[in-house]
């Protein structure tokens, strides 16, 4: 769900269990990777023009921090970017919201060693996570030290600090690689197909249901979902340091390879470079101009992860927000060469690394064909009351653990302790209403003096799956300050955490649905988990209030493959390695108040998430 947004406020139960980075690093999606994040809004894109959820939430640092004097480790700043509008099916548009046009700072000219000018504005404090909040313009920094314009053609001589000529790119050094200048086709144009019916297979109801399969196998042999040689190469840090080594520029950087791909950004991730003393930066080019630079030591939180990792996601919108003013947003369907360039300590540069093509993703028209699937979960809430041998009514970590600044207690209807004397789940015959209430006098104390009551439902250790499809036709919690979210999740905090998060709906924004994927990567040192890796969030435009009426959301989810779709017509897909093999169990809940979505406003309680099914089919 929305894990990468918020931070927990955990007890002594979470400490144990995780790290906090989802449940415990300062990052942004809550989803129940959750608790690993402490910014609000780690699924939503910032650069929303709509109405923006209350404030709390911290504002997005200037996309280039201030360098560092050249004896201290410096990390680059990661491109910043708002997405382009995709092609998408009648009545649903995959959209990013314009973004305001920000100051950027130009970074060095590739050559130059790494100096602090003086007057400069010192990068937010480390720790400190700084993000947009949902559709507030962002400024850049007072004092922030101008970097390179994007888009610049710059080659480094490997191995000499140069001293740039204002307004004049370096010339490339004879002999050093540079990344071919690959053949770009033009963004495709966006077709509006009529929405197609859902193809699903029928179903025999009185056949027993399949056990489904969930074999969570790792390529890499272990347990921590890392299928590449070149992730498990940066683990012993992003650079590393050999003595030996004579006094020179860095290695050359390694292994680029694509970790994950949508229409409209690409994450990928190369082997740290060597040097005699330190690597401070690595540069990013593409197609031969560089776009940004990865460094640890900006104070900001997704920077660091870069940098410890050593990936970056071109373009990261819902981080960063210089990447369309640039004008380099990534197309549909577009390849691009990338190569990478290390800065030592002392200002010099490695040569380019060898120069790797990643494409994007090219969404598709049709509906999924389910026609070699099998109907392996069915629910259809007809029974009058819960199901205890598929549902449990509580999150791992359970009701006193507070997450994202939430304010609702979910109420746990299964728990022999619990205490509350509301129930919010409603039968209706048909459908299921998770019904949030304000939380009368009687109860505040056994509710943890929260001020609403709510419902959780979660498949965790009845039903879970790797790959398949997953369906669930509901009609939303409309209003100011509800959350409506559906999401699959592995709640094994020693392992990659993924999450899908099928559809987030904030009530505020009545027309636009946000989907998102986490996951954390392999065993580092900030944390036994590994660094958590998000997508950007994508918000789909749905062009109607999805509060009034029943909708289906549902995500296919395959080998190194992802696709979302919203009444059977595919909103957004990811492609890619990093796309999980390990099972997963279903999670749904309505959220009322947060750092992310602000507090209910008044008139907006009682609320109500209403469920008519939820479905999995496997092959």
């Amino acid at each position: 769900m929305y894990l990468d947004r918020q931070r927990l406020i955990v007890p002594t139960l979470i400490a144990a269990c995780l790290a906090i980075s989802g449940c415990s690093d300062s990052d942004d999606s809550p989803s129940l990777s959750l608790i690993d994040d402490p910014v609000a809004g780690s699924g939503v894109n910032p650069a929303i023009p709509a109405e923006s959820p209350t404030s709390s939430q911290p504002t997005t640092p200037s996309s280039q921090p201030v360098a560092p004097a050249a004896t201290t480790p410096a990390a680059p700043v990661p491109g910043t970017q708002a997405a382009p509008e995709p092609s998408t099916p009648a009545a649903l548009e995959a959209t990013t919201p314009e973004t305001p046009e920000p100051v950027t700072p130009a970074a060095p000219v590739p050559g130059t060693p790494v100096t602090t000018e003086p007057g400069t504005t010192a990068a937010p404090a480390p720790g400190t996570p700084v993000v947009s909040e949902p559709g507030t313009p962002v400024t850049p920094e007072p004092g922030a030290p101008v970097t390179p314009e994007p888009g610049a053609p710059v080659t480094p001589e490997p191995g000499t600090p140069v001293t740039p000529v204002p307004g004049t790119p370096a010339a490339p050094a004879p002999g050093t690689p540079v990344a071919p200048e690959p053949t770009t086709p033009p963004a495709p144009e966006p077709t509006t197909p009529v929405a197609p019916a859902l193809i699903t297979p029928p179903v025999n109801d009185p056949a027993p249901l399949p056990a489904p399969s969930a074999p969570g196998t790792d390529t890499s042999g272990g347990e921590d979902d890392s299928p590449t040689e070149t992730e498990s190469l940066s683990l012993r840090g992003p650079f590393i340091k050999d003595t030996a080594r004579s006094a020179g520029p860095p290695s050359a950087p390694t292994g680029l390879t694509r970790l994950m791909a949508a229409d409209n950004f690409i994450e990928f991730t190369w082997a740290p470079s060597t040097d005699d003393q330190s690597v401070e930066a690595y540069e990013i080019y593409r197609d031969n101009q560089l776009i940004a630079t990865v460094r640890g030591d900006t104070g900001y939180e997704h920077d660091l992860r870069s940098w410890i990792s050593t990936s970056f996601i071109d373009c990261n919108y819902t981080r960063y927000t210089d990447c369309e003013d640039a004008g380099r947003q990534p197309q549909p369907g577009t390849s691009y060469s990338y190569s990478v360039a290390a800065v030592d300590n002392e200002g010099m540069r490695s040569e380019l690394s060898q120069p790797a093509i990643f494409s994007t993703a090219a969404p598709a028209q049709g509906a999924p064909d389910l026609s070699d699937y099998s109907l392996i979960f069915d629910e259809e809430f007809d029974e009058g009351q819960l199901n205890r041998s598929r549902w449990k009514t509580s999150l791992p970590w359970g009701p006193d653990t507070i997450i994202n600044r939430e304010k609702q207690y979910f109420v746990n209807t299964f728990g022999g302790d619990n205490q509350v004397s509301y129930d919010p789940f409603v039968f209706t015959g048909d459908t299921l209403q998770i019904t949030g209430i304000e939380t009368p006098a009687a109860d505040l104390s056994a509710a943890n003096n929260q001020p609403y009551l709510s419902g959780v439902l979660t498949s965790a250790d009845y039903f879970f799956m790797t790959y398949g499809y997953l369906e669930m036709s509901a009609k939303l919690a409309g209003g100011d300050g509800m959350l409506s979210t559906f999401f699959l999740f592995n709640q094994d905090f020693l392992k990659n955490k993924p999450e899908i998060d099928i559809v987030e709906y904030l009530g505020s924004r009545p027309d636009k649905a946000y989907q998102t994927y986490h996951y954390y990567d392999s065993n580092r040192a900030r944390s036994s988990k590994g660094e958590k890796h998000s997508t950007p969030t994508m918000e789909t435009l749905a062009n109607q209030d999805l509060s009034s009426d029943f909708h289906t959301y549902s995500v296919l989810w395959e080998p190194e493959l992802v696709i979302w779709y919203i009444d059977g017509v595919e909103v957004r897909r990811i492609e890619g390695v990093r796309v999980s093999d390990e099972p997963m169990n279903i999670v749904t809940q309505l959220v009322l108040g947060s750092e992310w979505i602000g507090d209910p406003a008044p008139g907006t309680v009682p609320a109500v998430l209403e469920i008519d099914y939820i479905k999995a089919y496997q092959k």
